[in-house]
């Protein structure tokens, strides 16, 4: 099943998103006026766009315990609310926002790696599966279900972890690892250690702001003098932000700390 991700709406705000974040990381002022502006342009309350998006984000972000009936008629009526839109403002909105990501920040915005993309392709394939065979629209709602239906699982549901039991963690760990880590170090861990509890936000958020730091140290370094392995050590950190995050890519940045530390 093709899908022209450029006419998927959750797509071109997800890569702004992206573009965005690494914007603010690489303390490019010029170039994140420029996407916040595109963004007003685009997504602001009452805009075309703005209304498309939200019934990708109705889906993808929708957080309720759904019986099987109830997504059955919540699909049904996202779909109305879809085609009950104006197809065409939408399509133009698009061509607009296209033209100015590609004539003010660049096609390499529509390459950024977006963590969901395979969902967020499902979904628009789903509501453009008036273009699809029977099987393949049949495919496709199953894996829109699959999204909004609770995961089947033998395991009791997590207990929620409370603001006291979570400061009486991050306490003890500090105190155990208080002479054996560098803060930046127990920083690291600790939100790796924790982010089931938010979904990684604090833990991403965390990764992009030290990447950022580390690549600026390696930079300064090499300006004065070159050093191959200093050189792949920033190849390893440009690497981060086009793969998801996962304990492998949190135990390399772990060493790179250990390493600047020692330089």
């Amino acid at each position: 099943m093709k899908h022209n991700k450029k006419r998927n709406t959750a797509f071109l705000y997800e890569s702004l998103v992206k573009e965005l974040t690494k914007s603010v990381v690489k303390k490019l002022d010029e170039r994140k006026k420029t996407i916040i502006k595109i963004f007003k342009e685009s997504f602001s309350k009452g805009f075309p766009l703005y209304k498309d998006l939200l019934l990708y984000k109705s889906i993808l972000e929708n957080k309720d315990k759904m019986t099987k009936d109830f997504t059955d008629r919540f699909l049904v009526e996202t779909k109305k609310d879809y085609n009950s839109l104006d197809r065409t403002s939408i399509f133009n909105a698009q061509t607009k926002l296209i033209t100015q990501i590609n004539q003010q920040l660049g096609a390499s915005v529509f390459n950024n790696f977006i963590p969901n993309y395979k969902n967020i392709a499902t979904v628009g394939a789903w509501f453009q599966d008036n273009k699809m065979n029977a099987k393949n629209r049949l495919i496709t709602e199953t894996k829109i279900k699959a999204l909004l239906l609770p995961k089947q699982t033998n395991r009791e549901d997590m207990k929620h972890i409370d603001n006291l039991t979570y400061k009486t963690f991050v306490s003890k760990f500090n105190k155990t690892y208080k002479n054996s880590l560098k803060e930046n170090q127990k920083h690291l861990l600790t939100n790796y250690i924790t982010s089931f509890s938010d979904n990684g936000l604090g833990l991403k958020t965390f990764v992009n702001e030290e990447v950022g730091i580390l690549k600026s140290k390696i930079s300064e370094k090499l300006s004065v003098k070159k050093d191959s392995n200093l050189e792949k050590v920033l190849l390893v950190l440009e690497s981060f932000n086009k793969k998801p995050l996962d304990e492998k890519m949190v135990k390399k940045l772990f060493y790179i700390q250990d390493l600047m530390e020692e330089l």
